[in-house]
C-alpha cells in the first residue's frame, strides 16, 4: 500500500531563484530547523546522491537519497535506502509574483509488510514526514526572508 504525504505549504516573501538556491543546499541546518546531517556522496549535474541522517540518540534513522534539482520550480527526492521500501517527496516552486515564492511539499511513503506496514505508513511515516517537513520549510520562509531583505543579488527592482 501506498501513503500519501499530504501537501504542506508555505508562502516565503523572497524571489523563488533565492528560495531554490536555499533549498536546494547540502549540508548544514537552517536555524530552527530540524537538526540533521547531509552528506554529498555524488554529483552528476542536477543529479545528486546524499547520505541523511538524524542526530543522535536517533542516528539509525539515515537514508540515501537521489535528489534531482529541476531549477528553478522543483526539487524532486527518492529514497534508494532507508527503512521504508519506497519514499518519494518533492518540492514544488511557484512564483506568484516577483518576490513571492509558494513552495509545496508532498511525497508518498510505501513499506510492503503484510498489514503492519500500511499502519506504519499512515500512523508514523507520513505524520513524521509532515512534522518534519513543516518545521524544514519555517526555517526556510525565516532564512529565506532574512538573506532576500540584504541581499544585493536578490535586490528588489527600483521603483519609479
Amino acid at each position: 500500500m501506498t501513503t500519501p504525504i499530504s501537501d504542506v505549504q508555505v508562502t516565503i516573501e523572497a524571489p523563488r531563484e533565492l528560495v531554490f538556491e536555499m533549498a536546494g543546499a547540502i549540508g548544514g541546518t537552517l536555524p530552527g530547523g530540524p537538526p540533521h546531517h547531509a552528506e554529498l556522496i555524488s554529483r552528476d549535474g542536477d543529479l545528486l546522491v546524499v547520505r541523511y541522517s538524524a542526530p543522535p540518540p536517533f542516528r539509525f534513522f539515515g537514508f540515501l537519497e537521489e535528489v534531482r534539482l529541476s531549477r528553478p520550480s522543483r526539487i524532486d527526492y527518492r529514497v534508494l535506502k532507508g527503512p521504508l521500501d519506497r519514499v518519494e517527496e518533492w518540492l514544488l516552486l511557484d512564483e506568484p509574483s516577483a518576490r513571492r515564492t509558494l513552495v509545496t511539499y508532498g511525497g508518498l511513503v510505501e513499506s510492503r509488510i503484510p498489514v503492519i506496514g500500511s499502519l506504519v505508513e499512515r500512523l508514523v511515516a507520513a505524520p513524521a514526514y509532515r512534522w518534519y517537513m513543516r518545521r524544514t520549510l519555517a526555517a526556510l520562509k525565516v532564512a529565506a526572508e532574512r538573506r532576500a531583505s540584504r541581499s544585493r543579488r536578490y535586490a528588489a527592482a527600483p521603483t519609479d
